[in-house]
């Protein structure tokens, strides 16, 4: 099957929007063995420089329409499996879009939620009903993972516990701490959430060895080389 192939796969990615012109697979890879343990999948747009303001004012019911178009395009291809998707905090507490998301026919997924901070904000019913939820989505099978976790936000989370499969730590707070003491402090706090850590924006074999020696058993990032379609 060709790129063009996949890419044309229904539902299509550029009935979404115009902006996504492909999909970019990350290598989720653990550090130890080297062995690639799954991928992350991620939209490439026209316009990559906007691309964080582009996703963010994302409706719960588009985030979940792109999924599915993502998911039926990788269906059919060897990486259809074990991947790590990226959801909204906003997907859990509005029943419509859950209920989207709890019934679709997929393998288990690696569920990201990407903004970690909004659930400390919601009210304690919402709280409650989160956790519910992410029960629900573990039942099923899927791995629940925060996205974007830093020294500051982890505090918070060791009291307020969720069903978490891993932590992903951001790659801004890796390259800020890579070089002192507080790094493995961040991982061991991750580690008290979930039982897997993984670190963001392994660029080098410093980075990787940085990360190992932290105590962390998963990297992601440039050091290992992503797929993209169509291909350029």
């Amino acid at each position: 099957m060709t790129a063009q192939n996949l890419i044309d796969t229904p539902p299509r990615l550029q009935y979404i929007s115009q902006d996504i012109v492909g999909i970019k697979l990350e290598p989720i890879v653990a550090l130890t063995s080297l062995r690639q343990v799954g991928v992350e999948v991620l939209s490439v747009l026209a316009d990559t420089r906007h691309s964080e303001d582009f996703f963010c004012d994302r409706s719960a019911d588009w985030s979940i329409t792109l999924l599915e178009a993502q998911l039926a395009t990788l269906k059919n291809t060897p990486h259809g499996h074990n991947l790590f998707i990226n959801l909204p905090i906003t997907v859990l507490t509005e029943p419509t879009s859950f209920q989207r998301l709890i019934r679709l026919s997929c393998v288990p997924l690696n569920i990201e939620f990407v903004d970690p901070a909004s659930i400390l904000a919601l009210s304690v019913a919402q709280k409650q009903f989160v956790v519910q939820n992410l029960h629900q989505l573990s039942r099923r099978g899927h791995a629940i993972w925060l996205d974007d976790i830093d020294d500051v936000l982890v505090q918070s989370f060791l009291s307020f516990r969720l069903p978490l499969s891993g932590i992903k730590i951001d790659k801004e707070a890796f390259w800020r701490l890579r070089d002192t003491p507080e790094l493995r402090q961040l991982v061991s706090l991750c580690f008290q959430l979930a039982g897997k850590v993984l670190i963001e924006g392994i660029e080098t074999e410093r980075d990787r060895t940085c990360a190992l020696q932290a105590g962390a058993d998963l990297g992601q990032g440039y050091y290992w080389p992503s797929w993209t379609w169509p291909e350029d």
